[in-house]
């Protein structure tokens, strides 16, 4: 008799996710995992997902989900080491990136899955064909044989493991594009969500004089200052662009910000930050993952000679950055804080629902 697992199966886009016993493979590929879920957290892509969004179409009826940690209950053929050579037994915490095809070009050549053009992703797979649990919101999870995984420190607890498998690792991509800090930099960062926020403790550590954050609520941006923003435009005090723009110019005397993160998603982001920017600076984007058109002065990039680059989902190291970023500076930020919920997995439609209407800021699904 095939062995099963509880899922909760998204059936239609803005549907109530339905629970159902779903089969879990009777063999494992060479270079598999079969893991035992302990934390799935809720990122605003699941959300974006689940009502049908993102320009990544899902093969309904699926298992959402990708900020997940697992401890491995089973192997399939070949080394037992994670992607940088850290053995690995039954019972060890892991994360995973989505997989690669492993023979497109830019896996060839450039070796990144996040640039893979024909991947493989948790999330959005049908449930109904092998391997059937490719997401996170299930008590098991497969992790295919292309996908890289990294074993999970001591120091780090499961549900930042969780996060670090999305939020985290994104952060650390989109701060490693935004390029050197010199000091005295204006830095301004989009989006007061769980990847701004870590991307504000990540630009904390550097010499910037200003590092400015705009976002909502004020529970986020308090959050933000604890995380090292010296100072914060709420966009609820603030309701327009040019009203954010003005305070942003007081709170600086006049400078613009030479490097910019996009984290909102917000629909006038992109030309918000065109905007504000200064000229000469780098504008990073990560926040603009949905299909919704978003209308900018294109002659802004030309005329104020702005490098915009984007950021999108990120390479196996992205990971292990995320991880070890954790571990060295979890006590000094008290990372636990960004958690705001923990809910079962049959609760999930509350967890989405706390995401939709902004009660909730980083939920996560526990399975113990």
């Amino acid at each position: 008799m095939t062995a099963t697992t509880l899922a909760a199966v998204t059936v239609g886009y803005g549907e109530p996710i339905e629970l159902r016993e779903v089969p879990l493979p009777d063999e494992l590929e060479p270079g598999a995992l079969l893991v035992e879920m302990l934390a799935s957290s809720i990122c605003g892509t699941d959300v974006h997902g689940w009502k049908g969004h993102l320009t990544i179409p899902a093969a309904l009826p699926s298992i959402q989900g990708h900020e997940m940690v697992g401890r491995i209950t089973g192997f399939g053929d070949g080394p037992q080491t994670d992607s940088f050579g850290e053995p690995l037994e039954i019972g060890d915490r892991v994360i995973w990136s989505h997989a690669s095809c492993g023979h497109c070009p830019a896996c060839m050549t450039r070796r990144d899955s996040a640039l893979c053009e024909n991947p493989r992703m948790y999330g959005y797979a049908n449930v109904d064909a092998y391997p059937y649990v490719l997401g996170g919101f299930s008590t098991h999870a497969y992790v295919l044989p292309n996908s890289g995984r990294v074993k999970v420190p001591d120091a780090v607890p499961d549900e930042l493991a969780s996060v670090a498998a999305c939020a985290v690792r994104s952060a650390a991509n989109a701060v490693e594009k935004l390029g050197a800090v010199a000091p005295g930099a204006c830095i301004l960062v989009q989006g007061a969500g769980p990847v701004g926020l870590f991307a504000t403790a990540m630009l904390s550590l550097t010499p910037a004089r200003h590092l400015i954050v705009v976002g909502g609520p004020d529970s986020r941006l308090e959050m933000a200052r604890e995380f090292g923003a010296t100072s914060v435009v709420s966009i609820d005090e603030f309701p327009t662009t040019e009203a954010r723009r003005d305070e942003i110019l007081r709170i600086t005397g006049g400078v613009r910000p030479d490097l910019l993160v996009e984290m909102s998603g917000g629909p006038t982001a992109f030309a918000e930050g065109l905007d504000i920017a200064a000229k000469g600076a780098r504008y990073v984007l990560m926040g603009q993952v949905s299909a919704t058109e978003s209308s900018v002065v294109a002659s802004r990039i030309t005329m104020k000679n702005l490098e915009v680059v984007g950021a999108f989902s990120g390479s196996i190291a992205y990971y292990k950055q995320a991880l070890d970023f954790l571990a060295l500076t979890g006590e000094r930020f008290g990372f636990d804080r960004m958690i705001s919920g923990r809910f079962a997995l049959a609760d999930i439609n509350d967890a989405i629902a706390g995401m939709i209407d902004m009660t909730q800021t980083k939920p996560v699904i526990r399975f113990h």
